[in-house]
């Protein structure tokens, strides 16, 4: 009997997913000029806005991902997605720094656990053989969101700038007031409630509940998975190996200090372009992108690379350990350089080239957690994002302070410092053993 396909589905809904997240995320930095001037906002708060979306993404991912590990991942999810799109919506009604500030603090909350979910929804739906190519791909998505968010985001403000369309709303005058940027803004947390319809009535958590999944593709999905991974749990006990874990903590700190390297692309590098270039924001959309492209593209070939070595060569720290090392490694000398680059070009590429090193490593860190992870893959995933995310908090007050004290320079050589430490974290992790599995349960003494 040939397998059906019903996984190709499932990972189309976690694809659109995470571009979707990474697109609600960065298509703040397309409006922050109009945003700074309406609500007569400073570099400072601004920075403090960026900052909360980071906090509570960070304070709510292992809560997300418990509820995931307990309750199922397709309640979670469209839970999930519902409040960050409302509270995306609510982004566009800020009228102040308070509120502009609370809107993306609880659009971090809303958005928390949506990739431990999702990992959680591979553990169940791939086989482990297939994990890396498929984390490849959700970061190729999540990246590509971020890339094209810039695109996107300002064809749309272009639209609702246009004449057309503003005559088009002559009978709605609320509406018709509103700038553009608001006017984006519910148009993206739209987007979110429509996926969120589709996917509750089509997902199921279990695919041997799906009744169009076939015996052959169930044997498929199970191939290789220890049978515990496929049932419901929710299990006491599970916070102690958690917080114990070498592993845990290894992937936790390499996040941390990945996500401040990489930060730089959703948050400097317009404002780089602009000071060292002379390219103005609305003249930078699409150059702003190229980094994130770039590593989609990179996160997609070091899935099937890691897959690759695994198939071949049956030694899974080997396939999980070397695109990351790889990566880091070259995207900090790739850092170093951008402040001699003496044109937007050479610029361009070497931000190009350490965006796409660093997004080497991704598939195969994500792989790594679903296998550390195990039957916990929600909740393990949420620590590490919860950890992790810390790094994108920081990141913003962090880079102020070396810029207004210091220079580019210094900006760039602490990027690469960060990548550096991260790539070395693969000294202290283990994907070939579960969390949960490493503790041994004390014996009952019978008389």
């Amino acid at each position: 009997m040939k397998p059906t396909r019903v996984r190709y589905g499932v990972m189309a809904f976690l694809c659109t997913l995470s571009f979707l997240t990474y697109y609600d995320r960065v298509c703040i930095m397309r409006a922050q000029d109009d945003i700074k001037r309406d609500l007569q906002l400073s570099d400072d708060q601004l920075g403090y806005v960026f900052s909360a979306f980071f906090l509570a993404y960070a304070l709510f991912e292992i809560p997300s991902g418990w509820f995931g590990d307990r309750f199922g991942a397709r309640g979670t999810l469209t839970r999930i997605v519902s409040a960050w799109s409302l509270f995306t919506m609510m982004t566009g009604a800020a009228t102040g720094f308070g509120v502009l500030f609370a809107s993306r603090f609880l659009f971090g909350a809303g958005e928390a656990g949506a990739y431990p979910n999702m990992a959680r929804v591979q553990g169940r739906w791939l086989p482990p053989a297939a994990r890396a190519q498929a984390g490849g791909l959700l970061w190729l998505m999540a990246r590509w969101g971020g890339a094209f968010a810039p695109l996107i985001f300002g064809g749309m403000l272009s639209l609702f700038d246009s004449t057309w369309f503003r005559s088009s709303l002559t009978g709605m005058p609320a509406i018709a007031l509103l700038p553009s940027w608001r006017l984006g803004f519910f148009a993206a947390g739209l987007m979110g409630v429509v996926w969120c319809v589709l996917f509750y009535v089509w997902f199921r958590d279990d695919p041997a509940e799906k009744a169009t999944v076939n015996a052959a593709e169930l044997q498929l999905i199970r191939a290789g998975a220890p049978s515990q991974e496929n049932l419901a749990h929710g299990a006491p006990g599970v916070w102690g190996p958690l917080l114990r874990s070498r592993s845990l903590w290894a992937l936790a700190i390499y996040y941390i200090c990945g996500t401040i390297g990489w930060s730089f692309f959703v948050t400097w590098l317009p404002r780089y372009l602009k000071d060292k270039h002379q390219l103005q924001f609305q003249d930078s959309e699409l150059i702003s992108g190229l980094p994130l492209f770039c590593g989609g593209i990179a996160c997609l070939v070091g899935g099937m690379v890691s897959d690759r070595l695994f198939k071949t060569t049956g030694r899974k720290y080997l396939s999980r350990a070397l695109c990351p090392i790889c990566g880091t490694f070259t995207a900090a000398m790739a850092m170093l350089l951008v402040p001699f680059a003496e044109s937007v070009t050479q610029a361009v590429i070497l931000m190009c080239v350490a965006a796409a090193a660093f997004d080497f490593g991704q598939a195969a860190n994500w792989a790594t957690m679903v296998d550390v992870g195990g039957k916990h893959a929600g909740v393990s995933t949420g620590f590490i994002n919860m950890v992790g995310n810390l790094g994108g908090f920081i990141a913003a007050p962090l880079g102020v302070m070396i810029f207004s004290n210091l220079s580019w320079s210094a900006l760039f050589i602490f990027y690469a410092a960060m990548y550096v430490i991260a790539g070395s974290m693969w000294l202290f992790i283990d994907p070939t053993k579960r969390f949960h599995e490493l503790v041994t349960p004390t014996p009952v003494i019978t008389s």
